[in-house]
């Protein structure tokens, strides 16, 4: 019985100073698609799985016929170069459904991170929704555990300062928690429009992060998702009449006064 939340871990799991991305389910899926994409194109393996009674009551049916339990999974990355940090993949099929969940695996998750295996700096991946109807180039927002980590990212895109509102889930508390265990962190938030999936949002994040880790990612999957989103909005924009959103953009300058969510 899974009475509480439990990692199990795979022997001979010895990343070297690891940094950990994690991206979950959430606003515009742009944490979970960032995260599977970058677990293919690096090849990661996995090495623990997280389950809790918080997640849903659901088994997954797999292609042979079989089920397992919703999970979290944990997945190793080698470092790219000789001597540099190990990437760490949490991504998964749920979050918590409760707030006493939320807390309970996402604390679990940073203990792991630091004392199971010796974690350096997290990076947590969620979307941003200004409001807009759709962004022709996502913007990359951020907040960080501390005012050392956003000098870090002077040079990169990231955006401070401009995102408002709650971090809901694991991009936050994750997040959170790691500023109290005295890891560093930062949550990037690619700004997404009104789609549950929004691969141009995830694409804005890994060209971003890819850039900072000295990654070389390939997108070509990301892109033939938007092309497809393209086509499905003009056909959408063409039965209603409506001038074509995607080739106008948005206006970014009142941004700051619209709703948002992020998660």
């Amino acid at each position: 019985m899974i009475t509480k939340t439990v990692i199990k871990v795979r022997k001979g799991a010895k990343p070297n100073k690891p940094i950990m991305i994690v991206g979950l389910p959430g606003i515009g899926n742009v944490g979970k698609l960032v995260a599977e994409h970058l677990r293919k194109e690096l090849k990661a393996k996995r090495i623990a799985t997280l389950y809790s009674p918080h997640f849903p009551h659901q088994a997954l049916m797999l292609k042979d016929g079989s089920v397992r339990l919703v999970s979290n999974r944990f997945y190793l990355a080698k470092a790219p170069k000789k001597g540099g940090s190990d990437i760490i993949i949490l991504t998964g099929d749920t979050q918590a459904v409760s707030p006493e969940g939320q807390y309970e695996v996402n604390s679990k998750i940073i203990d792991f991170f630091k004392r199971g295996l010796n974690g350096s700096f997290v990076y947590t991946i969620g979307g941003y929704n200004l409001g807009e109807p759709i962004t022709k180039e996502p913007r990359v927002f951020g907040n960080a555990t501390t005012k050392s980590v956003i000098s870090e990212f002077k040079n990169t895109n990231v955006i401070f300062g401009k995102s408002r509102g709650i971090i809901w889930g694991s991009a936050g508390l994750i997040i959170a928690f790691a500023k109290m265990k005295k890891i560093d962190g930062i949550c990037m938030m690619g700004e997404v429009g009104p789609f549950d999936i929004d691969a141009s949002a995830a694409k804005a994040v890994i060209t971003t992060l890819s850039k900072k880790l000295g990654l070389e990612i390939h997108t070509q999957n990301l892109d033939k998702m938007i092309e497809k989103t393209a086509k499905l909005v003009r056909e959408l924009e063409k039965q209603a009449g409506m001038p074509a959103m995607l080739e106008s953009g948005t206006d970014s300058s009142s941004s700051e006064h619209r709703p948002s969510y992020i998660r």
